[in-house]
C-alpha cells in the first residue's frame, strides 16, 4: 500500500468515527431493553415507553438532514462533521447524571439529530477524499463502523452495567473530536468555495504526491461544470433526466435498504431471541454472534466491491435477503401457531443471522456508495439530505411498528413485509441501477446522461417502425 492510498484509508477511518458514535447510540439500548424492562430495573419503563425509546432516535434523524444539506456547502464537510461530536457527548453526560424516561427520550432526539449529519455528509467526505478505484471499499467505511459501533454495545453490553456502558460510548465522541481536528477539508469542498490553494494542499496530502495537478485539473473542471448554475434550488434535483434517473435510484436503494427491516431486527434481536431460540447459546450470546458476522461481511463487501461491482452486490443482496427472511416468517409463523419448533429453534437464528450477512455483503454499505457518487456537486448536499429523510421515516416505520405488530397479528407478519420489500427493490433495481466502479463523478454523470439518450434513440426507433407499419 503507497503512502497515497494509505492517507486516505487513515482519513475515512477517523472520518468514520463520527458514524462510529452513531452506531454506538444507535445499539445502546438493545442490550439494556430486556434489564430496563425488568422489575429491578435501572430504569423502569413501560414496553410502550421502551419503544419510544427505541423509535426516538429516528426521529431526531428526521430533523438534521435538510439544515445539514443546506450547511454543507457553505460551511464544509469537516467543519459540519466535527459538529456532531458535542451533541453525542451532552447526550451521554445527561445518561450518566440522571434517571427520567422523559430525559431519555430527548437523549434519543439528540443522538438522531447528530445521526442525520453524520448520514447527510459523511458518504460525501468519504467519496470525495478517495480517488475512483479505491472509492467503493472507502465509501464502505460507512457501514462498516456503523456496525462496529452497534456491535461494541452488543459486546460490552452483556457485561456493563447501565452507567459503565454509558461511559464507554462516551469515549467514541471523545475520540472522535481530538482526532479529526487533525485530518484534511475534502478538496472538492475547497474548489467549490474558490479556495484552489487549500483544496490543493488537501489533494496532495491525501495522494500522498508532490503533484496533483491532472487531478485537481479535473476537479476543477467538473465543479466547475456542475455549479454553473450558482444557486441551489429544489427544482435542480429534477432538472435533467440524469438528474431524475440518480434521485430515484438513490431513493430505491435507500428505501429497499431499511423497509428490509435492518433497523428493527437489530435493535430488538435480544428480546426476539429470548422469547424464540432455546439453545447453550444466551440471547446476548446470540445477539454478538451476529454483530460479528455482519462486521465480517461488511469487510469482505469492501474488498470485493471495487472488483465485482456494485450491481451484482446489490442484486444478489436483494435476493438473498428476500429468502432469508421469507424463512424467517414461516419458522415464526410455525412457532405462533401453536406448532412444537423446539428441535428447529435454531432456524430462528440461522434465518436472522443469514439476512443480516447476506444484507451486510451488498444493500447495506452500497446505499452511502451510490449516494456519494451518482449526485453531482451541485446538488450532492440536497440529494444527501433528502435521501437520509428517507431512511429516517423507512426506519422509523420499521421500529415503531415492529413491537406492534409483533404483539398483534404475529412476529413473522414483521417478516414477511419486509421480504417483500427486499423482492420489489430487487425488480427496480434490477431495471434502473447502472454500474459505477472505477469511474469518476464526471464520467459516472456522462454514463446517467448517456443512457438515457440510448433510452430516448431507441424509443424513437420503435415508434418509427411502428408509425412505418401503420402507414403500410
Amino acid at each position: 500500500m503507497n503512502k497515497g492510498v494509505f492517507r486516505q484509508y487513515l482519513a475515512a477511518f477517523i472520518a468514520s468515527l463520527s458514524v462510529l458514535m452513531a452506531g454506538t447510540s444507535y445499539g445502546w439500548i438493545n442490550p439494556l431493553l430486556v434489564r430496563l424492562l425488568s422489575p429491578a430495573s435501572d430504569l423502569p419503563m413501560t414496553p410502550d415507553q421502551s419503544s419510544w425509546v427505541v423509535a426516538l432516535i429516528e426521529l431526531g434523524d428526521l430533523f438534521s438532514p435538510l439544515p445539514a444539506a443546506l450547511l454543507v456547502d457553505a460551511w464544509g464537510r469537516k467543519p459540519l462533521l466535527l459538529s456532531t461530536a458535542p451533541m453525542y457527548i451532552i447526550s451521554w453526560i445527561l445518561v450518566l447524571t440522571t434517571r427520567s424516561v422523559p430525559v431519555l427520550y430527548f437523549v434519543r432526539i439528540l443522538q438522531g439529530f447528530g445521526m442525520g449529519i453524520v448520514y447527510t455528509v459523511l458518504p460525501m467526505y468519504l467519496a470525495e477524499i478517495s480517488q475512483p478505484k479505491i472509492r467503493g471499499a472507502i465509501s464502505t467505511f460507512f457501514e462498516g463502523m456503523w456496525c462496529l459501533g452497534i456491535l461494541l454495545e452488543y459486546c460490552l453490553g452483556p457485561f456493563l452495567s447501565y452507567q459503565g456502558l454509558s461511559w464507554a460510548s462516551l469515549a467514541v465522541p471523545v475520540a472522535f473530536l481530538a482526532t479529526f481536528l487533525l485530518m484534511p477539508e475534502s478538496p472538492y469542498f475547497l474548489v467549490m468555495v474558490d479556495r484552489p490553494a487549500e483544496a490543493s494542499r488537501s489533494l496532495t496530502w491525501l495522494r500522498g504526491e508532490e503533484s496533483t495537478m491532472d487531478e485537481m485539473e479535473e476537479i476543477e473542471v467538473t465543479v466547475k461544470k456542475e455549479m454553473k448554475i450558482e444557486t441551489r434550488s429544489w427544482k435542480e434535483l429534477f432538472s435533467t433526466p440524469a438528474d431524475r434517473r440518480a434521485f430515484l435510484i438513490v431513493q430505491v436503494a435507500t428505501i429497499t435498504k431499511f423497509m428490509s427491516g435492518i433497523g428493527a431486527v437489530l435493535s430488538y434481536s435480544s428480546e426476539t431471541f429470548s422469547e424464540s431460540t432455546r439453545s447453550f447459546l444466551s440471547p446476548d450470546q446470540f445477539t454478538m454472534l451476529m454483530g460479528l458476522l455482519i462486521i465480517v461481511s461488511t469487510l469482505v463487501a469492501s474488498f470485493t466491491v471495487d472488483h465485482m461491482g456494485r450491481r451484482p452486490l446489490l442484486l444478489i443482496s436483494s435476493l438473498g435477503c428476500a429468502v432469508f427472511e421469507m424463512l424467517a416468517a414461516l419458522y415464526y409463523y410455525l412457532d405462533g401457531s401453536g406448532v412444537d419448533t423446539s428441535p428447529y429453534s435454531w432456524v430462528a437464528f440461522a434465518s436472522v443471522a443469514s439476512y443480516c450477512v447476506i444484507f451486510s455483503l451488498g444493500v447495506g454499505p452500497l446505499v452511502p456508495v451510490l449516494q456519494a457518487e451518482l449526485f453531482p456537486s451541485n446538488t450532492r448536499g440536497l440529494a444527501s439530505g433528502i435521501t437520509t429523510i428517507t431512511d429516517t421515516v423507512t426506519s422509523l416505520i420499521c421500529m415503531k411498528l415492529y413491537e406492534v405488530i409483533a404483539s398483534g397479528p404475529g412476529l413473522y407478519i414483521n417478516y414477511l413485509i419486509y421480504a417483500l420489500f427486499s423482492l420489489a427493490g430487487l425488480i427496480v433495481m434490477y431495471l434502473i441501477v447502472p454500474e459505477t466502479k472505477g469511474r469518476s463523478f464526471a464520467q459516472i454523470q456522462s454514463d446517467l446522461a448517456a443512457t438515457y439518450n440510448e433510452s430516448r434513440d431507441l424509443s424513437d426507433k420503435v415508434r418509427s417502425k411502428d408509425s412505418n407499419y401503420t402507414q403500410f
